[in-house]
């Protein structure tokens, strides 16, 4: 059996909930064929199997418009078995330090309740707070604006064109561009679907909670970056093109104006903390952290 499907199983056994880790081809597309880079993990295995396993995704990042790398910290997994022994600090040190030799410059991460405190006390992880989340219901407004359903071409060359006539942002900011979007929506275990409109471009996804559809809002962008959208015209384009009674979106995103329902953390089936770590001397976390951070800039979807 390769690694690849050694690790599949023992995030399966950890996370029963999270259908993705069962698509055969998922951490083969997350960890391997990602533009920005492959996967930097550290994996422990006993006499039973594989029993811990910690990775990191390089992504292409700028800082005030100077190239550097991130990784996004993700899969944090320990067997039931080998809970208690050190395990995570172990896997997670030996990333740490196999990233910084690789020239990464942060780590980035949204990590969940169980696993916050070790990213913080054992590897230096900085807790930044947690993301908003909102509910929005779409608007019934007859002026709204029109969205178009997109193809991936169409979004890469979209988001190409206004790439193209952006100055440099300043701050840290994630480097999209047309290969990485076809990759991020390649992914094999989520579907999703584009809306564009002349100033506008969103990629949205359909889930159910508790037996009710959801549109997820999974990335906003806006074409001029001086202008702020409702969130309310991209959920209730959303929750038409998915058939859904109601929009779900959470994240930074200084383009967009958040509405709706505000849902708080104890109500959330993760809490959505941001973390950071800085793995250059002359950099404070609090240099590295984006005014842009959405769920495609990390798995959730």
């Amino acid at each position: 059996m390769t690694s690849i499907k050694v690790t599949s199983r023992l995030l399966c056994e950890v996370f029963p909930q999270h259908a993705k880790y069962r698509h055969p081809e998922y951490l083969q597309w997350e960890y391997s064929l990602s533009p920005s880079g492959t996967v930097i993990e550290s994996n422990e295995d006993d006499d039973e199997g594989r029993c811990g396993h910690y990775a990191v995704v390089p992504q292409r990042w700028r800082i005030n418009g100077g190239p550097c790398t991130y990784a996004l910290s993700l899969n944090t997994a320990v067997s039931g078995r080998s809970r208690g022994k050190g395990v995570f600090t172990r896997l997670g040190r030996t990333v740490v330090e196999r990233a910084r030799e690789e020239g990464i410059t942060a780590l980035i991460g949204v990590s969940n309740a169980e696993s916050t405190h070790g990213m913080v006390k054992s590897l230096g992880f900085q807790l930044l707070g947690t993301l908003p989340v909102v509910v929005v219901p779409p608007s019934a407004a007859r002026r709204a604006r029109i969205f178009d359903l997109g193809t991936a071409e169409e979004m890469s060359a979209w988001y190409h064109e206004v790439r193209r006539t952006r100055g440099v942002v300043p701050g840290p900011q994630r480097e999209w561009d047309a290969e990485e979007l076809l990759w991020r929506i390649a992914d094999p275990a989520h579907d999703y679907q584009v809306l564009i409109s002349d100033d506008v471009l969103a990629v949205t996804h359909a889930t159910s909670y508790h037996g009710l559809r959801v549109a997820v809002i999974v990335k906003v962008f806006v074409r001029d970056p001086t202008v702020s959208i409702n969130i309310t015209h991209v959920a209730t384009a959303a929750c038409k093109a998915l058939r859904a009674p109601m929009a779900l979106y959470a994240g930074l995103n200084p383009n967009l104006r958040l509405g709706g329902l505000k849902i708080p953390t104890r109500l959330r089936p993760s809490p959505l903390n941001l973390i950071v770590k800085s793995l250059v001397e002359d950099m404070k976390p609090s240099e590295l952290v984006p005014d842009w951070f959405e769920f495609l800039d990390f798995d959730a979807y």
